[in-house]
């Protein structure tokens, strides 16, 4: 697992940049296209872009306010500003293809000639400049842990597929001179975009919710404890994450013998090497006595065979 970068918020915030000044380029582009075409495929595009436009504004600034540090108000830091931020982009993209489906609608009804030459130049800037736009914030968004840059990497993706999309329909009204052609690519185009949409909203439901860290984060968890030749056993572990910050805490069994200051040296090796472990998590451990602690199991759970058994499992012999 990569850990993030040093400068990873002002590499994030770049990335941000990049993504504003290319999407208002093609939002131009798009629309100037519709208003010569007269394409309701175009049109969509143009204002699918167009809330793009809102959505990676809005990036840059979210980029920058998840990147301070924690405070009185916010000791887990302000990182799922970045979630809530993407969250609010999908629903955004929601509300534009319902808004794009009522005019290929209502174009479909009520036909009109198309002329795809601008169109269809419109179209393969915007495939070009999103597509090469879009891989390097996937990049960005895998090096910095940024949800946000991610859902932009996703809009980009989308808005890539949309517009091959719209250039082979553009192609296929010019080939049979059906101008129905036009807004049922639109539908198509925008469903798909719809469905990209929706799939990233189950994926940002989790972390907002304080979801546990992924399996493989807890498989690298369980490993770096169980390694450490002090560990006598752990329990209560509650992981989460907090825009692209891991958060660890968990009580820590360690030999009863050991004084005050040895086991607080012991408990801090183990949070610098969970840490290290999980690409800079910030983990807090609160360690205890072991026997002490098992008697103190056995007596206050003893009526609750399945809290014994979760016990035993967390508990190294």
């Amino acid at each position: 697992m990569t850990a993030p970068l040093a400068d990873s918020p002002a590499l994030a915030v770049r990335a941000g940049w990049l993504s504003l000044v290319a999407t208002v380029l093609v939002v131009t582009a798009k629309l100037g296209a519709a208003w010569a075409t007269g394409s309701v495929s175009v049109l969509g595009e143009g204002l699918q872009s167009l809330v793009d436009v809102l959505i990676s504004a809005t990036a840059v600034v979210v980029l920058a306010a998840s990147a301070r540090p924690p405070d009185r108000t916010h000791p887990y830091g302000h990182g799922k500003v970045e979630v809530l931020s993407s969250a609010f982009q999908m629903l955004a993209v929601i509300a534009s293809s319902l808004y794009i489906l009522w005019e290929a609608y209502r174009r479909f009804g009520h036909p009109s000639p198309v002329r795809v030459d601008w169109g269809l130049a419109a179209m393969a800037y915007a495939a070009v400049s999103n597509s090469a736009v879009g891989a390097y914030l996937e990049r960005v968004a895998k090096r910095t842990g940024s949800t946000a840059l991610g859902s932009e990497a996703l809009h980009l993706r989308a808005d890539t597929l949309s517009s091959l999309g719209v250039f082979a329909g553009l192609l296929l009204v010019w080939a049979t001179g059906e101008p129905r052609v036009d807004p049922a690519a639109a539908v198509v185009f925008v469903l798909v975009t719809v469905h990209l949409a929706v799939r990233r909203l189950r994926e940002l439901a989790h972390p907002l919710v304080d979801g546990a860290l992924p399996d493989e984060d807890l498989a690298l968890l369980e490993a770096t404890l169980r390694a450490h030749p002090d560990t006598r056993g752990y329990h209560h572990v509650r992981t989460r994450m907090v825009g692209a910050q891991r958060h660890v805490e968990l009580h820590l069994m360690l030999e009863d013998s050991l004084t005050f200051v040895r086991a607080h040296e012991i408990a801090e090796e183990i949070e610098q090497e969970v840490g290290r472990a999980l690409a800079g998590a910030v983990v807090m451990i609160h360690y205890e006595p072991y026997e002490a602690e098992q008697a103190h199991q056995a007596s206050a759970h003893a009526a609750d065979p399945a809290e014994r058994i979760a016990w035993t499992k967390r508990t190294l012999e």
